[in-house]
């Protein structure tokens, strides 16, 4: 909001400049002068600022493209280290998390669950997070999440400290090329994960 309303306040602005610049140093006349002012200050000059000026989603709903290579490489790697979690899971000493793509209502999510256990080729879940769309009660039911379609997972100690959840790093990688900069929260988040080390591009 407040960044539309400084683009607003810009363009209203820069109308006198731009009439400065068209009718004196260019000499136009009056009216085409006043013309190409409305024109470039009300028109040309947001579409550019709104261009260079991007709103940051916040990262926990980050638009994230799961074909993106930076996600690809990092749900490559949690599914080679997946032996890990069914370690800790069957431990039973630490929670245990995993993530897959769920379909709400005709759109696919891709969320984390709670995992309680391992049955055959499936994890059996109950949601962690909420969906973006509207679920249908089942979903609060425990979920059977066939392993292969599992994309990332973790395992958390009483302190917070955390193994796997690989896409985190990805997801923050995407983030700066996006948008730039992490959020100092997010990147003291990171500072909780053993796996990975967060080291900025920016």
């Amino acid at each position: 909001m407040i960044r539309l309303f400084i683009v607003i306040l810009i363009s209203f602005c820069s109308v006198v400049p731009f009439l400065a610049l068209f009718h004196r140093f260019l000499e136009l006349d009056d009216d085409i002068a006043g013309y190409l002012s409305f024109f470039f200050a009300w028109l040309v000059t947001p579409y550019i600022l709104l261009k260079l000026w991007k709103e940051k989603p916040g990262i926990e709903v980050l638009p994230v493209d799961t074909g993106d290579p930076l996600m690809q490489e990092q749900i490559k790697i949690a599914k080679e280290q997946f032996h890990r979690f069914i370690e800790g899971l069957s431990e039973g000493r630490l929670e245990a998390f995993v993530k897959f793509p769920y379909e709400f209502e005709g759109d696919i999510e891709h969320v984390w669950g709670l995992a309680h256990s391992i049955k055959g080729d499936d994890v059996i879940v109950s949601l962690a997070s909420d969906p973006v769309g509207s679920p249908p009660e089942e979903v609060y039911e425990r979920l059977n999440i066939s392993i292969k379609n599992v994309e990332d997972w973790m395992l958390l100690d009483s302190k917070g400290r955390t193994k796997g959840g690989y896409t985190m790093l990805a997801m923050a990688r995407i983030y700066e090329r996006e948008y730039g900069k992490l959020p100092k929260r997010y990147v003291k988040d990171l500072g909780f994960f053993d796996d990975f080390t967060w080291k900025s591009s920016v």
